[in-house]
């Protein structure tokens, strides 16, 4: 009997290889520029989102500075008249002290021989335009006014148009009308 050798190769035999399928190379672009799409609207809207903040912030300021210079304009006492009036000039533009110092030296003699006392308080503000530079703010200040002609007492209600400048990182005064 002769003997056969037969050998059986159990290893499955390999297919040769596919190229890719159009849907497969799509597949593999698809993921990465969904990623680097997400990344880049998180990044806008992150960037948007502190841009918001930012001008948050801004407004805020300037809300809280024209506040409180509206006080400042408002309250005063003829006995320290120089106080009240350094308490506006420090917080001002150059120019709009200026305008002030000439207006307060005018009222100066009325207030002292009249010996004038006024405590102001904002009951309302807000603020009507604002960029990076410059701001106006709506004020409603209330003056609790005493002085010879009313010894009691009145409350004085004015509005003012307040003008702010952006100046080194700081508010300043630098308009105030009266409505």
């Amino acid at each position: 009997m002769p003997t056969t050798d037969h050998t059986v190769d159990d290893t499955p035999a390999t297919a040769p290889p596919h190229p890719p399928t159009p849907r497969s190379r799509v597949r593999r672009w698809l993921t990465p520029a969904l990623i680097v799409l997400l990344a880049a609207a998180a990044g806008f809207c992150g960037f948007r989102w502190w841009q918001a903040e930012q001008a948050e912030g801004l407004r805020a300021d300037a809300l809280d500075r024209a506040r409180e210079y509206a006080i400042a304009l408002g309250t005063y006492d003829y006995q320290h008249f120089d106080d009240a009036l350094a308490a506006v000039t420090d917080v001002s533009t150059g120019e709009f002290a200026e305008k002030y110092r000439s207006v307060a030296g005018d009222l100066r003699g009325l207030v002292e021989n009249g010996q004038g006392v006024s405590v102001a308080t904002v009951s309302h503000a807000a603020v009507e335009t604002l960029d990076a530079d410059r701001a106006t703010v709506l004020v409603f200040l209330d003056q609790d006014v005493k002085n010879v002609a009313v010894p009691d007492g009145r409350v004085d209600a004015t509005r003012f148009l307040i003008t702010l400048a952006r100046v080194d990182d700081r508010w300043l005064l630098q308009g105030a009308d009266a409505k």
